[in-house]
């Protein structure tokens, strides 16, 4: 199953998403309906960093969920449900009291609740017995990871060959408690596709937890603080900080030491692994705590709270502090063969079709873009240039109409032509009745000689009805309306935005039509009307004869008259 995918229904082709991807992994497709476009995550060079599911304004982006799982796991009873708990979790939840976090995972079902942290010391452990030769790039992040292997694979040799924590505290409580199934709780979207041999069975986010705490209808302030099962790590829990895993390591945590470097923000990341082929070998720091969230694992995209990272950090220094002060016991740290804690890497990069310098100017000519000069390089398609983007196209990754600036630009034009062709006269107007737009039709229709736009609206037509447009905000109809040059017009105004529009039809012909139709109906109703009176003037004198007929004779001439004024 996809780790993240799209819902269609909602994506509105915004390309924040886009905007957003620090290695442009996703791809613009068509959806039923051609005219809609949604985005589709490339899964094949997808780092996991998850910021595009944070940022879309839509909620259209969708991770792989495993409540339910888990839920039928417990709900089951036949194997231990283990939780590994993240250190970031004090940080990460709107708990006043982080430490009642243990008990509201038992009260879900948890039979054991431990500390990722546990894996991390191991970690450190490992890293301080074996001193392995710098430079040296963490694996802890498993972003960090995945944009190594699949964008930079020339950088695998210098990724520490060690697990990261959550493996390890994975691998070592399976090994604790035999056919258990772990379920890993923190921060971070990119652990859901970090299941390496099975360490760990599921991977909740803090807000997948939280979600169904409120589902079970728990009351968390009903609960009392608890230690978490098993070994009490030390130093290990600050790994979600800046300086955290150097500190575990016990190497220098001096911001001004040469030999370390700490370098949090995918964006950061990048720029160091663009560089660091070209750095003098000397200069390359000996390790690199690496972590692709600004502000570390505190900025993680599956946290609860709304606090800053200042903040967080507050908060999680406050709890480190409180726990370490003669809280910890005396149980030996578990053992973990060296085995369990090493893992080797894979070249992940995507093999794409890149295209000729003729086909990247093909595909820019679609969108009007002949020269260097016409390429705006706005990013509002989400891609950094218009070459990047026709990169894209080609690879199929994009379409060419995703060109804001050349689509409004069309739209324009589009509008334009309509503009002209429409046989009713068109005039667009502002606040102050100055002529903003006005087409063809409407220049024939008030003879106009010269250029009006700019002028006010008075120089064609009475602008009584065009300022009441502005005052009323609605629409107004003039069934007729006479023009300085005698014509007839029938008028709609309406407002929009800061302006309004007036539509003209000239009805000049169709009155003087209804005018002869009504003469013809009037000279009908007269010749009528004297038939009657020759008839009663003969009916007079042979009434005796022609009484009856004279009657009818009426009858019918009087029904003619309703009907032709009918």
């Amino acid at each position: 199953m996809k780790l993240i995918s799209t819902n269609e229904a909602k994506c509105r082709d915004c390309y924040k998403c886009i905007r957003s991807c620090p290695v442009k992994s996703i791809c613009i497709k068509s959806g039923h309906s051609k005219a809609q476009l949604y985005a589709k995550v490339i899964e094949e060079s997808c780092i996991q960093d998850g910021l595009c599911t944070t940022v879309c304004p839509q909620k259209a982006k969708v991770v792989v969920n495993h409540v339910d799982d888990v839920k039928q796991l417990l709900f089951e009873n036949v194997v231990p449900v283990l939780a590994s708990v993240a250190p970031s979790f004090p940080a990460m939840l709107p708990l006043s009291n982080p430490a009642v976090f243990p008990s509201l995972l038992k009260q879900l079902g948890f039979s054991h609740i431990g500390q990722t942290s546990v894996g991390a010391e191991l970690i450190c452990d490992e890293h301080r017995r074996v001193s392995p030769r710098g430079p040296l790039i963490s694996s802890a992040c498993p972003v960090v990871v995945n944009l190594v292997e699949r964008h930079y694979p020339h950088l695998i040799p210098y990724l520490s060959p060690l697990v990261s924590p959550m493996v390890a505290h994975g691998r070592l409580l399976k090994s604790q408690f035999p056919g258990s199934a772990v379920v890993f709780i923190g921060p971070c979207i990119a652990k859901k596709g970090e299941a390496l041999g099975g360490a760990v069975d599921y991977v909740l986010g803090f807000k997948e937890v939280w979600e169904w705490i409120g589902q079970e209808k728990i009351d968390v302030n009903k609960f009392s603080p608890s230690k978490f099962d098993g070994y009490q790590p030390g130093p290990a829990r600050l790994f979600p900080i800046e300086g955290g895993q150097l500190r575990a390591t016990s190497l220098s945590t001096d911001l001004t030491d040469k030999e370390v470097q700490t370098v949090t923000g995918i964006s950061n990341c990048i720029k160091l692994f663009e560089n660091f082929a070209t750095a003098v070998p000397s200069r390359r720091p000996l390790f690199m705590e690496l972590m692709a969230c600004n502000g570390g694992c505190l900025g993680g995209p599956y946290g609860v709270s709304d606090k800053d990272i200042y903040a967080k950090k507050t908060v999680l220094l406050d709890y480190y502090s409180l726990q370490d002060t003669g809280t910890r016991d005396s149980m030996p740290q578990p053992p973990l063969p060296a085995a369990d804690l090493y893992r080797s890497y894979l070249d992940r990069k995507a093999v794409v079709p890149q295209p000729t310098e003729e086909q990247i100017k093909a595909i820019l000519a679609l969108t009007d873009k002949f020269s260097p000069g016409d390429e705006l390089n706005c990013g509002a398609c989400g891609f950094n240039s218009c070459r990047e983007k026709a990169v894209a196209v080609f690879q199929g990754n994009a379409e060419s109409q995703m060109c804001i600036p050349y689509m409004r630009k069309r739209a324009e034009s589009i509008s334009n032509l309509v503009l002209r062709a429409l046989p009713d006269g068109v005039i667009i107007f502002d606040e102050d009745l100055i002529i903003q737009e006005i087409n063809l039709a409407a220049k024939k229709m008030f003879d106009c000689t010269r250029q009006v736009i700019g002028e006010k609206i008075d120089v064609l037509v009475n602008p009584s009805e065009f300022a009441r447009v502005f005052q009323e905000m609605k629409t107004i109809k003039v069934d007729a309306s006479k023009l300085f040059n005698g014509k007839i017009t029938r008028q709609i105004l309406f407002p929009l935005e800061n302006s309004a529009v007036a539509i003209f039809t000239d009805i000049t012909n169709e009155l003087k039509q209804q005018e002869e139709l009504l003469l013809v109906k009037t000279e009908t109703i007269d010749r009528a009307q004297e038939v009657i009176k020759k008839q009663m003037t003969v009916a007079q004198v042979i009434a005796g004869l022609l009484g009856e007929t004279t009657a009818e004779t009426k009858v019918q001439l009087s029904r003619l008259i309703k009907l032709m004024k009918d």
